[in-house]
């Protein structure tokens, strides 16, 4: 089969052909239908990342068809509500099954995950192994292609969201940095919160009128710093970054709130210098990765109930490396979907 590996940071991706893998135990065969091109697949081909182990196929936003089980999956595939042939999108936190985090629902916070696309191979292929029933999802009659992203630009931005309940007050003043595939998710996740004030802060004029479309109140171009005070009435009680470089983390910092707020969700590789000197007094800053398989239930439920939209492109396995070049670039609207057999 076709796979899009990664075997060096810095090095070119590599197509190449190898075996179709064989569902053993629990183990459940997927035929990938497509998988979304995200802006860590960027930074897993480009850059060193702790968690990565090479070679490995990439690809973590993933959608397709069951297609073959391992001898014990059956019982938890029934369990699970699916069968063979059915449309599945894949939750990318697989955790052990038994520590604290996975008992308690949040495999994706396991510090023994093995997760696809990162420690595992993932969705840039035209078949993928998933370890086990419960990292599934049915999609009932919506397009596996289109649904890719929900795994993770769809899942994420509302894990953040929901975390961020707390400061997401009746008045509360958001910005959100950057409108790219999960800051489109989040804007039309936070309009569903009442009387919110919310900015976006993008490099591209374009993206700036489709936070308008999506609702934004207020869209702010780079450098155009005062435009926070005065388009929100004040710094932001909420920041979310979906960029994470160094620039945005000191940006987001600079415009929270006293007692605020800032979610970190993109992941640049960017840093911040924490302390007293440094961030507004009591402002909070957390991060958040992937989201929980309820959160991921309740984002496909949305997607099914049509509460959602989203743009999707679709381009062929084989030109991963031209995806990736076109997303470093900023000359994505939405999701890039690589497609294997087109």
């Amino acid at each position: 089969m076709l796979a899009v590996r990664s075997h060096a940071a810095g090095e070119p991706l590599r197509v190449e052909d190898v075996p179709v893998p064989e569902p053993a135990g629990s183990e459940i065969r997927v035929r990938v239908a497509g998988c979304g091109v995200c802006h860590t697949d960027l930074h897993i081909a480009r850059t060193s990342r702790i968690r990565v182990e090479r070679p490995v196929t990439l690809g973590h936003e993933i959608a397709g068809w069951i297609d073959a089980t391992g001898p014990d999956a059956a019982a938890e595939l029934r369990r699970a509500r699916l069968h063979p042939g059915d449309p599945v999108l894949v939750f990318g936190g697989w955790g052990c099954g038994a520590c604290g985090q996975c008992v308690a629902g949040e495999e994706q916070r396991c510090d023994r995950s093995r997760s696809p696309g990162f420690q595992v191979d993932g969705g840039y292929a035209e078949y993928l192994l998933v370890p086990h029933a419960r990292h599934l999802v049915g999609l009932g009659k919506l397009d596996p292609v289109e649904a890719a992203p929900l795994a993770d630009a769809g899942v994420t931005p509302w894990r953040a969201v929901q975390r961020a309940t707390a400061w997401l007050q009746p008045g509360a003043r958001v910005l959100l940095i950057g409108l790219g595939g999960l800051g489109q998710f989040a804007l039309q996740y936070l309009r569903r919160v009442p009387e919110l004030t919310i900015a976006v802060r993008e490099l591209s004029p374009d993206k700036l009128v489709l936070a308008e479309q999506l609702g934004a109140d207020l869209g702010i171009l780079e450098g155009d710093e005062e435009l926070v005070d005065l388009g929100l009435g004040g710094p932001a009680d909420v920041v979310f970054d979906f960029v994470g470089n160094d620039q945005t983390i000191d940006y987001a910092v600079r415009n929270v709130a006293p007692g605020g707020l800032v979610s970190l969700v993109g992941e640049a590789g960017g840093h911040f210098e924490f302390g007293f000197d440094h961030v507004p007094v009591e402002a909070s800053l957390q991060t958040t990765a992937w989201g929980s398989m309820a959160d991921l239930r309740e984002v496909v439920r949305l997607a099914k109930r049509g509460r959602m939209r989203w743009t999707v492109e679709r381009m062929p396995l084989a030109a991963a490396a031209e995806a990736h070049d076109r997303l470093a670039e900023g000359r994505v609207a939405g999701r890039i979907v690589l497609t294997p057999g087109s």
